[in-house]
């Protein structure tokens, strides 16, 4: 089951999961996070099996709320490796039919941990688009979760620059954020 975190929840999992699940360089500040969630940008989610926590998502949405982009997604070390990531994307993909897409940047290092993500994201459905990110000095490949519609490669480009125009202000877009 899929459940909203309220501020006081997203702050607990930001405090005691997400800083040991994503590296500091990838991790943005809990006030942006927070900031973002209260004015109907970022949807922080969380996902259960009964009262456990298996899993939690930060997707962030553009102003039409045709696009998503899964800003965070990980699963609970106690639950990895069962197949709930999984069951968790496929809920998310359910939850959010109506829109175009998911976005999903995933790190491009020449890793096995970032070989086993991607491969996990498209066995899930996701297609790489061969659109590449520099944000935050890493270098991300982005993948698509098509929903409602597969966008051609000029809507898609177009949509995912909607999509980080709203979530990013200019001056970072224009210091921080090259698309390629």
């Amino acid at each position: 089951m899929i459940k909203s975190f309220n501020d006081a929840e997203m702050t607990e999992v930001y405090r005691q999961a997400m800083k040991q699940d994503f590296p500091p360089d990838e991790l943005k500040p809990l006030s942006r996070i927070l900031a973002q969630k209260r004015k109907n940008i970022a949807l922080c989610l969380g996902y259960f099996e009964q009262d456990k926590l298996i899993g939690y998502a930060v997707l962030e949405q553009d102003t039409a709320q045709r696009c998503l982009l899964l800003d965070y997604f990980a699963i609970m070390p106690s639950s990895r490796g069962q197949g709930w990531g999984t069951l968790f994307l496929n809920e998310l993909k359910t939850m959010f039919a109506d829109r175009e897409m998911i976005v999903i940047e995933a790190e491009a290092a020449p890793t096995e941990q970032a070989r086993k993500r991607i491969a996990f994201y498209q066995r899930a459905g996701a297609r790489l688009t061969g659109i590449r990110l520099h944000l935050y000095h890493v270098d991300y490949a982005v993948l698509v979760l098509d929903l409602a519609a597969s966008l051609d490669d000029p809507q898609l480009r177009r949509r995912i620059s909607a999509l980080y125009q709203r979530i990013y202000p200019a001056v970072f877009r224009k210091l921080y954020l090259r698309m390629k």
